[in-house]
């Protein structure tokens, strides 16, 4: 049984609070653009990056308990290992990029988490092991999105907030995976499931505000609309835990709705290309 710590629950509720400011503060709002059109679509590019980095994070270690639970091994290891090299690469790109000292101290507070998260993930995978990266994964989570929030608050772009939000859906699918996955595992605590229902409502919260985004392309609207099929599925498939055909379902559904998520984001990023 594993209690999450004090610190823990205050950041899990601390990142909750800002997300949910996110999806507030990312409809509706519009303003002028900063800098010259190919600086503001090189900026998109690096939110989605960075906001990739908050996927990664929990992708990282939802892959490293489908291994210790023999759910689809193989391909568990495939996706570690590339999440882990793509996260890697992608800190070295953003800190290349650092454009303000905000950004750089930032960045720097992620490579202090990232060191040992790493190692403890590059690792033979054990139950142990699944625990401490538990622990660590919010920190890291919580210093990669000071990352997006500070380079989302270069633009007054409505693109950039939407690129911001529909990259967090992609966080969000691998974290209610993830934390699945820890329950069947066998660990329990109140801030796992506060994290869970927190997770499953800020979703679907965010899911209906990008719907009605104005800026929404039909192309965008179609892949939108199909997330929300699987959103349906994944949701209910979310609630039958210690059922172990349904690790298959929310490991494939949450893969699903991780792509539907990333070619969005990508759309959102393209309203920022120069005509």
């Amino acid at each position: 049984v594993m209690e999450g710590s004090t610190e823990k629950a205050k950041a899990g509720r601390f990142i909750g609070g800002v997300l949910a400011g996110i999806v507030v503060a990312a409809i509706g709002l519009g303003g002028p653009s900063v800098g010259a059109a190919e600086g503001a679509a090189t900026l998109a590019t690096y939110i989605n990056k960075a906001g990739a980095q908050r996927m990664l994070s929990q992708r990282i270690v939802l892959a490293y308990c489908k291994i210790g639970l023999g759910v689809m091994p193989d391909q568990a290891r495939r996706e570690l290992d590339s999440a882990v090299t793509l996260y890697g690469r992608q800190l070295a790109e953003l800190k290349s990029y650092a454009p303000t000292s905000d950004i750089r101290e930032a960045l720097a507070m992620v490579e202090r988490v990232w060191g040992p998260f790493r190692t403890i993930a590059e690792s033979p995978v054990t139950r142990d092991g699944a625990r401490r990266l538990w622990n660590l994964d919010e920190d890291l989570l919580y210093a990669s999105h000071k990352v997006v929030r500070l380079l989302q608050d270069l633009s007054q772009q409505e693109s950039a907030r939407l690129v911001n939000v529909s990259g967090r859906q992609r966080m969000l699918s691998q974290r209610m995976a993830k934390l699945y996955m820890l329950q069947e595992w066998g660990f329990r605590s109140l801030t796992l499931e506060g994290d869970m229902a927190a997770a499953r409502n800020e979703f679907a919260g965010a899911l209906r505000a990008l719907q009605e985004a104005p800026e929404n392309t039909d192309q965008i609207r179609e892949e939108l609309e199909k997330v929300a099929l699987q959103w349906t599925w994944f949701d209910s498939a979310l609630n039958f835990v210690g059922e172990d055909p349904y690790r298959l379902v929310v490991a494939d559904s949450s893969q699903s709705i991780l792509d539907g998520m990333d070619r969005v984001t990508s759309m959102y990023e393209r309203l920022f290309q120069p005509r």
